[in-house]
């Protein structure tokens, strides 16, 4: 995971595993965004973006997590504890942007790692401009304010 990762995301995560609510970890892991590449050991093109990958999660500092899915390992035998997560995975490297567990879009650029921090840096943005409407609409107007304080007198 990023250095913009909730610290506290992985303890949570095991320690509600542990206490037998698998299905509120999960849910509390598939909060925020996420950055996910799928991926099989045994593909070449795989482990070429490897090195970009992890530079780009070294350098990249905000709230996207920064995920890898082992679809299939070196056999290209499936990976048991991801057949949920990859079930939809046609392709080697796969790499896809989610928000609390909903897919959003594909990655389509480059395998460089200045480009999967530009995308990453893109969906940031569309992450705050969706938090500005949420954020006006608790806030109460003049007008609500004018009705509440004549409704005192």
């Amino acid at each position: 995971s990023s250095s913009g990762s909730n610290p506290f995301a992985p303890a949570a995560f095991l320690l509600l595993s542990a206490m037998g609510f698998g299905k509120l970890a999960t849910a509390f892991a598939d909060q925020g965004l996420e950055l996910r590449e799928y991926y099989a050991a045994a593909c070449g093109h795989c482990q070429a973006l490897a090195p970009a990958w992890k530079a780009a999660q070294k350098a990249y500092i905000g709230p996207v997590t920064f995920r890898q899915i082992e679809c299939h390992d070196q056999n290209w035998n499936p990976v048991p504890e991801n057949t949920e997560l990859c079930k939809d995975i046609r392709a080697f490297p796969t790499i896809k942007m989610f928000k609390d567990g909903k897919e959003l879009s594909d990655y389509e650029g480059n395998r460089s790692s200045a480009s999967l921090v530009d995308f990453a840096k893109q969906h940031e943005k569309m992450l705050k401009q969706s938090a500005l409407p949420m954020l006006a609409a608790a806030l109460p107007t003049s007008s609500s304010r004018q009705r509440q304080a004549a409704a005192f007198l």
